[in-house]
């Protein structure tokens, strides 16, 4: 099968395509190479060691989603039979300097892959990536796809105007609802990462008190991206992919305590911008497409953890 990643450079996207290529799939990539948090050289070391680690695919394509010729032109020179949807800003809070860019790249750039998606005859099946921010407040716990969607932020506004977009499409679709994905090489700030890189480098670090969060390891979410790709029961359907278990991040930021003793960190009462949140319910994707997580954050961190320490990423990540 033909698949074309965009964001296919990205934190998931190469981790999923490392899957796919292992599965005998032929895959494209399609990505900006932009950074949006401030650390180039951070974000290098990434990108050399997810090229160094994993898989890679037959072939790059530099663009941007903003750009709809550069979507047509690769779109028009691999011939996807599947696209997986995962560029864009992948932060609910990016740095004021990127602000003004989630609208045109997370909702403009999605509506610019899905109509290219739309007119180019070997394409069969989207895969699109919501979010859980989508939600907004969690209501229930677990949280199930089915409730209204009410996001409080403009990431999770755009993300849920993606949905409701895909959902408009005349082929084969599938939507993604994933949160709080951790795992080796991360680059976009999230607290999981940021918790590590602070215990490593013996700097302040800090938690919000009381946040519970769903936190899926990479590993997990690429397979179950590979089984809505490859699944029939998937068509037509939203899933939420994640390890649907509740921790806090007190427990995550003890975890990392126990591998840096000397590790300290701040807890600090939420903000109005606090999205409350907590774990997804998952039975519908155990059900129909038969996911199921392996990694609870225990071993999740372990993983990370052996990887950095293997592949040196202290030596090369941290000098800026």
């Amino acid at each position: 099968m033909k698949i074309l990643v965009t964001g296919g450079a990205g934190f998931i996207g190469s981790k999923l395509i490392d899957r796919l290529v292992d599965a005998g799939h032929e895959t494209a990539s399609f990505d900006s190479l932009l950074q949006f948090i401030n650390k180039p050289h951070y974000y290098k070391t990434a990108l050399k060691h997810r090229k160094k680690i994993f898989k890679q695919p037959a072939k790059n394509y530099k663009g941007d989603i903003r750009k709809k010729e550069q979507l047509e032109e690769a779109f028009h020179d691999f011939n996807p039979e599947v696209v997986v949807h995962l560029a864009g800003i992948p932060m609910a809070r990016p740095l004021p300097q990127y602000a003004l860019e989630m609208s045109p790249i997370n909702m403009v750039g999605t509506i610019n892959v899905l109509d290219v998606f739309e007119r180019t005859p070997s394409s069969r099946r989207i895969i699109y990536t919501s979010s859980s921010m989508s939600y907004g407040h969690f209501i229930q716990s677990p949280q199930s796809e089915d409730v209204l969607l009410n996001p409080t932020n403009e990431y999770g506004a755009a993300k849920a105007a993606g949905e409701y977009y895909t959902k408009l499409s005349k082929k084969e679709w599938v939507i993604v609802r994933p949160t709080s994905v951790y795992g080796y090489t991360d680059s976009a700030n999230r607290v999981t990462q940021l918790l590590i890189d602070a215990a490593i480098t013996k700097r302040n670090a800090w938690i919000v008190r009381g946040e519970t969060l769903d936190f899926s390891y990479v590993d997990d979410v690429a397979r179950g991206f590979h089984l809505c790709i490859e699944s029939h029961s998937a068509m037509y359907n939203t899933f939420n992919i994640s390890r649907g278990e509740p921790r806090t991040a007190q427990d995550y930021a003890e975890l990392v305590k126990k591998y840096f003793p000397k590790f300290n960190y701040e807890v600090r009462e939420p903000t109005v911008q606090q999205v409350f949140r907590g774990a997804l319910d998952i039975a519908r994707a155990k059900k129909l497409i038969g996911f199921e997580p392996k990694y609870n954050i225990e071993q999740g961190v372990e993983q990370i953890l052996d990887m950095m320490e293997r592949y040196k990423w202290a030596n090369e990540a941290y000098k800026d």
